[in-house]
């Protein structure tokens, strides 16, 4: 091979080089959108949502202050998401929350294909349309997953004795509706959960009554983390000096969702004795 031969190759490698990450660059660029596109879908509250069990900060830092400031436009949080999880994790929490994506999955696999396989693109777009429906078919024939969460918003318990009573009346509340999904004092390494769902969501209620109460709340949830997909914190606000909001954003910040319930405790009354020695005798009135 002469030098000018050598020199053909070489350009024709350098070439081929250029194209594939041109190629790349505007793959990298679709994915992107893709991704944009199918978190646009979701509600501003799910994605606030996904940011902090994700542990995303929707926090940035003013360029001029240098103070941070919270995401506020769904835009921003969108582009936010969208930097921090990859394509399959988008399309996961799709098929989550029931977020339509799957003609976001076709258009990409389209792309893809025009892009790197244009001469298979017939052939695997079939393939990867057969498996889009069947998992769109498996989804729809299971039963649509409830969102705990917002279920709990509608709990209203009422009065309460202590943490017991509130977690009977939850755990009646769920039972109701979601039938046998729901365990109460589901077992969890060598501790209990007050209640699970699934083995995919734990609940642990506390009583805010003392600083020690939540405290103990907030070691139990970094506990139960590693055992569910989704741990909720659920607490009974009764108006004490407890700092309640600095343990909400403990919470948070661990990647446990928090609700704050309103509500009271029955205080038992002492019980008196009066006693009346007559005789001998000892009357005791109660």
């Amino acid at each position: 091979m002469g030098l000018k031969d050598i020199f053909k190759k070489a350009s024709e490698v350098t070439k081929k080089a250029v194209d594939r990450a041109a190629k790349e660059v505007k793959w990298r660029k679709k994915v992107g959108e893709a991704k944009r596109e199918i978190l646009t879908r979701f509600t501003v509250r799910q994605l606030e949502r996904i940011a902090n069990s994700k542990r995303i900060s929707l926090y940035q830092e003013d360029p001029f202050s240098g103070e941070r400031e919270r995401l506020r436009s769904k835009g921003a949080i969108v582009d936010r998401l969208a930097s921090c999880l990859s394509f399959q994790e988008v399309v996961d929490l799709a098929r989550k929350y029931k977020v339509r994506y799957v003609d976001v999955v076709q258009e990409l696999e389209r792309f893809r294909q025009q892009l790197f396989e244009e001469k298979q693109r017939k052939k695997s777009e079939q393939e990867i349309l057969k498996e889009i429906y069947e998992v769109d078919e498996k989804l729809e024939s299971t039963e649509k997953k409830i969102d705990i969460f917002d279920l709990l918003q509608d709990f209203r318990p009422e009065t309460v004795r202590n943490e017991e009573d509130l977690e009977k009346q939850l755990y009646q509340f769920l039972r109701a509706r979601l039938g046998n999904k729901v365990r109460r004092q589901a077992p969890v390494g060598d501790q209990k959960i007050d209640i699970a769902i699934d083995n995919e969501v734990g609940i642990e209620l506390k009583i805010a009554e003392s600083r020690s109460k939540l405290q103990q709340l907030v070691g139990q949830v970094v506990d139960y983390m590693s055992y569910f997909d989704e741990v909720i914190a659920v607490i009974l606000d009764v108006g004490a000096n407890v700092d309640i909001d600095d343990y909400i954003k403990k919470l948070r910040r661990l990647g446990a969702e928090v609700v704050i319930l309103e509500g009271g405790i029955k205080r038992r009354g002492r019980s008196r004795e009066i006693i009346i020695k007559d005789a001998g005798r000892k009357i005791i009135i109660r």
